[in-house]
C-alpha cells in the first residue's frame, strides 16, 4: 500500500478496514467508510433454498415410504439434504467474504463475486439518488440495503446489501455526496 493511502487512512480512519481496499482507491482519495454485509446475509439469503431442500427431503422420504424399492432410505435423504444445505451455505459464505463496500470522498465502490468478480464504482458528483430498502427479513434483524442510482440511467445501478444500521450508513453516504468537491452547490440527495 502506498504512503498516500496509509496517510489518508490515518487521517480519516474507516469504520472497518480490509486489506483489499488499497487496490480499489487512488492515492489522492480519503476513505470514509469500508463495510461488508452482515454475516447474517448467509442464512437470510439462503432461506428460500433451505425451504426448497427441506421440501425435497420430505418428498423423497414420503416417496420412499410409498415405494420401498425406490432405492433411497430416510437417512440417505436427510444426508443428501444436509449436503445440499452445506453447499448452499458454503457458497453464500464465499460470496459474503468477497463483498466489499467502500465510500471515499470521491466515489462509491462495490466489489462482489467469487468466480466472476464485479466492481462497480461511481463518482459522487454523478450520484442522482440513494435509497434505503428493507425487506421483512432485513428489518427483523436491523439490516437494510442501500441502492444507488447515477445520472444518466433510469434505474438502480448498484446496491450495498444486508448492511447493519442502514440509515446511519445512508446518512454518511448522503453527507459524503453533499461534500463531494466536484458537486459544488448542486445540492444533495
Amino acid at each position: 500500500m502506498s504512503d498516500g493511502i496509509e496517510e489518508s487512512i490515518r487521517a480519516n480512519p474507516p469504520r472497518r478496514f480490509d486489506i483489499t481496499v488499497g487496490s480499489l482507491i487512488g492515492d489522492d482519495e480519503q476513505v470514509v467508510i469500508v463495510a461488508r454485509p452482515s454475516l447474517l446475509m448467509v442464512p437470510l439469503a439462503a432461506l428460500g433454498s433451505l425451504v426448497g431442500v427441506a421440501v425435497l427431503v420430505v418428498a423423497i422420504m414420503l416417496w420412499t415410504s410409498v415405494f420401498p424399492g425406490f432405492g433411497w432410505t430416510a437417512p440417505q435423504a436427510v444426508g443428501f439434504g444436509m449436503i445440499l444445505v452445506g453447499a448452499r451455505l458454503g457458497w453464500l459464505l464465499l460470496e459474503w467474504m468477497n463483498r466489499l463496500y467502500v465510500l471515499t470522498d470521491r466515489r462509491v465502490i462495490r466489489r462482489r463475486g467469487v468466480i466472476r468478480v464485479n466492481v462497480f464504482e461511481a463518482r459522487l458528483d454523478r450520484m442522482q439518488q440513494t435509497t434505503v430498502v428493507q425487506s421483512l427479513r432485513e428489518r427483523l434483524f436491523g439490516l437494510g440495503t442501500i441502492a444507488f442510482a447515477t445520472a444518466g440511467t433510469g434505474t438502480i445501478d448498484a446496491v450495498w446489501e444486508y448492511l447493519p444500521k442502514p440509515y446511519r450508513v445512508h446518512a454518511d453516504v448522503a453527507l459524503a455526496i453533499d461534500r463531494s468537491p466536484a458537486r459544488g452547490d448542486a445540492g444533495g440527495v
